[in-house]
């Protein structure tokens, strides 16, 4: 396997040449830039750009060259900083400001960039209303006759704004709605039979769409570019729960265990993956007793799976796919990875980790052993699948082979891995040691024979995800413990330590707002989009969900086309509480997205197309 070594990434070249386009990516902000884009080795850069969900300027600071640097950025009257940039890292810094702030920033490097970039934060017509279809299929996959076509209002200006919506000849029309600052509302909705034509005119001071197309479920053009269903339901006082067939129990006679079909006090943590024919796995936590995590409570919980052979339509019933041998033992936090040039299908593995018993969760774990059998430490254990997810193997133990005898607790980050564009499949993890959490990898170059731990990314962070850039680099997006915002960190690059194996640049705050809680972050890349070696390709486009509100509220999907310099569009996918959320590519192009509500909310799968995602 060769070793990769640096190469600007393609995007930034991109960047270098065509700069100022970034410009009609900022929102409505008229913005002036002077001087070179880039240095005279044409690398190093600094770009400008606007995020009016959190009332931002970010500044991020580009050093694709093969030695470490510092930039200093100005902004006369305010003050002067200074950052290291390692080679082939980059940083961000951020200016909370209100709407209608004026700005101006010289940025240098003794490379000799000298660029500066002036502007105006303009959140003032930051609005948009999105057309989506929910699309509940019967226990048998029927769909309704009728379906919910729902209008959701978004308002990321810092004012409250007055919604008028006209659906002419519809009962009712006009409709009114104000919307507080950096505020939602999906309140309107209509019932309506499959086939109903529909036009709504949305309009506000400085804001006039309309939305018109036929009420259907399967994102077709001219229907709602979104669709939404629930795959796993609790049971509540007011609802019965999603069946899952194979869950275990013990015997009532106290003879042993059995398996049962019943349901969960609490779905929770979803995982997701897209094999190569284009079966979409979608897993979550059964947690059969209570909402506790790992090791909490009973540590009843086992992991379910549904299966959709046709682009997430429909869905196979709920099965568990793991559970341990006693109830007091427990699985959970499922991670999904598709090794794409393993067979025609692939390979996929499954992430599940295990506490051996109440009270050995993540920070209930003692450090000292990595033996498969140790009783005083949560595991890391690999399950896998050659037919698509319809079968998977028995539970491997990998602690003997990536857990460090000095961690404490460590867990697979749930979600998804990646397998990067060398083969290379990568699995994050989070882990504690002396105290302290840390993020990293596990990887295997065998195509999963083996496993070993990779670097630290990271301290002082927790859930995260690899992501590897167009360049070939791999950045980590990371969870921070302190909550507010997202932290990247970037894999070095070369001989010595090549992606996740060698350490890592130093971590830097992206100015992404999070409520500290599990995000994702994936490369746009469909199942088909591989090499003659079967490997991933690599793409500049990313696609980031994450609740963009300072509570576990407001999910987000957001979109870049520069490898995460900047994030020009972005979309709502849930207004109200959400919870961890894990993303990917479907075989036809359209991303799917499968988030929790809360304990007892239920996870639901949303498709959409990326033209709907690129609304606004």
């Amino acid at each position: 396997m060769a070793l990769m070594t640096w190469r600007a990434p393609a995007s930034l070249r991109r960047l270098a040449v065509a700069l100022l386009a970034v410009g009609a990516a900022l929102a409505a902000a008229t913005v002036v830039t002077t001087g070179p884009a880039v240095a005279a080795d044409g690398s190093q850069s600094a770009v400008v750009s606007q995020d009016c969900t959190s009332s931002r300027i970010r500044v991020a600071l580009l050093n694709p060259t093969a030695a470490a640097t510092t930039f200093t950025v100005t902004w006369p009257g305010s003050g002067t900083w200074t950052r290291a940039v390692a080679a082939g890292d980059r940083t961000d810094l951020y200016f909370s400001k209100p709407s209608g702030t004026a700005y101006s920033f010289r940025t240098t490097t003794p490379q000799g960039l000298d660029r500066t970039t002036s502007g105006t934060l303009d959140c003032g017509r930051s609005m948009a209303a999105q057309v989506s279809a929910e699309c509940p299929r019967g226990a048998d996959g029927s769909q309704p006759a009728t379906h919910r076509l729902k209008l959701t209002l978004v308002n990321r200006s810092d004012t409250s704004k007055t919604f008028t919506v006209v659906w002419a000849g519809r009962s009712g029309s006009p409709w009114t709605r104000t919307v507080a600052a950096r505020g939602a509302d999906d309140t309107l909705s209509w019932t309506v039979a499959d086939g109903t034509p529909y036009r709504i005119r949305t309009t506000a001071t400085g804001f006039d769409r309309t939305e018109s197309g036929t009420v259907r479920c399967g994102l077709a053009a001219g229907t709602p570019g979104m669709n939404a269903q629930t795959l796993f339901a609790a049971h509540t006082s007011t609802g019965a729960g999603t069946p899952i067939a194979g869950l275990n129990r013990a015997k009532a006679d106290g003879s042993g265990y059995e398996t049962y079909t019943g349901t969960a006090a609490s779905v929770r943590i979803p995982a997701m993956a897209v094999t190569n024919n284009g079966t979409v796995i979608a897993m979550a936590d059964a947690r059969i007793d209570s909402s506790g995590d790992l090791g909490g409570r009973s540590n009843n919980i086992q992991v379910a799976m549904r299966r959709s052979t046709d682009g997430g339509a429909t869905w196979s019933g709920a099965s568990t796919v793991a559970h341990a041998a006693t109830t007091s033992e427990g699985y959970g936090d499922s991670s999904l990875l598709v090794d794409r040039s393993a067979g025609p299908d692939g390979k996929v593995y499954a992430f599940v980790n295990y506490s051996p018993g109440p009270g050995i969760g993540y920070a209930g774990s003692s450090a000292g052993s990595n033996s498969a059998t140790d009783s005083t430490a949560m595991h890391i254990r690999m399950i896998s699948s050659t037919d698509n997810g319809a079968t998977w193997s028995r539970p491997v133990d990998l602690n003997p082979q990536v857990k460090n005898v000095k961690w404490a607790g460590m867990f697979a980050s749930s979600g998804h891995g990646i397998q990067l564009s060398d083969g290379r499949l990568v699995q994050p993890i989070v882990y504690k040691q002396d105290g302290v959490d840390h993020a990293g990898n596990i990887y295997s170059d065998d195509h999963g024979v083996s496993w070993h731990a990779g670097a630290p990314a990271a301290t002082g962070v927790n859930e995260n995800k690899a992501v590897q850039r167009d360049s070939g680099q791999v950045v980590q997006n990371l969870r921070s413990d302190t909550g507010g915002d997202r932290w990247y960190a970037t894999a070095a690059d070369t001989a010595a330590g090549r992606n996740v194996a060698g350490a890592y640049g130093p971590a830097w705050d992206s100015g992404l707002i999070d409520p500290g809680c599990n995000a994702d972050e994936i490369s746009y890349l469909r199942p088909a989009d591989v090499g003659a070696d079967g490997y991933p390709t690599r793409t500049p486009v990313t696609v980031q969900s994450n609740n963009a509100s300072a509570d576990r509220s407001e999910l987000t999907v957001r979109v870049s086309e520069d490898d995460g310099v900047t994030w020009p569009h972005q979309v709502l996918i849930k207004p109200g509480a959400a919870g961890y959320s894990t993303t990917a590519v479907l075989g036809n192009g359209v991303i799917g997205d499968l988030y929790e509500i809360g304990d007892t909310g239920g996870i639901v799968f949303s498709s959409f197309t990326p033209d709907w995602a690129r609304q606004s």
